[in-house]
């Protein structure tokens, strides 16, 4: 599959034309109809799921997470990335679906660690593909279950994939939700699933300051170094447009 951990270790990040095309057909459509929806969608009305009601696992592998987080500096990628974790948590939970909240907020934390911060001991060609040889390393230092280390990697590969489909019984939940939750972030798919007020509060906890503006110029950034990934691919197809029209103030 496109942006699976299998298709990274073969191809390093870098698509095809073929692959470029097929990626296309995958997510072009379903992606643009989310983001439509999203100016025409109101807040359900439920208030039973409160951000107090999520639990953060207080573990040795989340707390080096969250200082590896910490390490780049980056505080809006740093408030991006909890506010992640906290859509994803949301969209679960609209959904009735069962995930492991370990795996998906060490994913979360990590999945954009190579985007702020290349380590020249990464040759990769994709951001993502850093970002889950570095959450790998971290699990290998803790001795993490090997099952739940691969769930981790292909959640932070696939997340760049664009749309995922739920259908696909390959798929980890973690993953499903790790790319739901972040271009609900990004370019605000989703977000009606949540209360008014359960939205407002991860955005007070987490602020957007300057997100559109400082994503956009990463991924301008990520672009130029790796003309072949995915993230240049959506950026040609007006990315950087979608996230500053989305429904968000900066």
């Amino acid at each position: 599959m496109i942006g699976s951990r299998k298709w990274m270790e073969i191809n390093q990040g870098s698509l095809s034309f073929k692959e470029k095309i097929n990626l296309l057909k995958q997510t072009l459509l379903p992606t643009t109809y989310k983001y439509a929806k999203t100016f025409i969608q109101s807040h359900v009305n439920h208030t039973h799921f409160a951000l107090h009601d999520v639990q953060i696992p207080d573990t040795p592998m989340v707390k080096e997470a969250m200082a590896e987080l910490e390490n780049t500096q980056d505080r809006v990628i740093f408030h991006h990335s909890w506010r992640s974790f906290f859509w994803g948590v949301g969209i679960a939970h609209s959904k009735d679906w069962h995930f492991d909240q370990e795996s998906f907020v060490i994913a979360c934390l990590m999945h954009d660690l190579g985007l702020v911060e290349h380590l020249d001991q990464y040759s990769c060609n994709c951001f993502t593909y850093e970002s889950a040889l570095r959450s790998e390393s971290l699990c290998l230092k803790h001795q993490y279950d090997a099952s739940r280390t691969k769930i981790i990697s292909e959640a932070i590969c696939l997340h760049m994939n664009g749309y995922l489909d739920e259908s696909n019984q390959d798929l980890p939940i973690e993953a499903l939700l790790l790319q739901q939750a972040t271009s609900c972030d990004v370019i605000g798919t989703d977000y009606a699933r949540f209360s008014k007020t359960y939205a407002k509060d991860v955005l007070i906890q987490h602020p957007r300051t300057q997100f559109n503006s400082h994503f956009k110029k990463l991924l301008h950034k990520e672009s130029l170094n790796h003309p072949q990934s995915r993230t240049a691919l959506v950026s040609r197809l007006g990315l950087p447009y979608m996230i500053q029209l989305n429904i968000f103030k900066e």
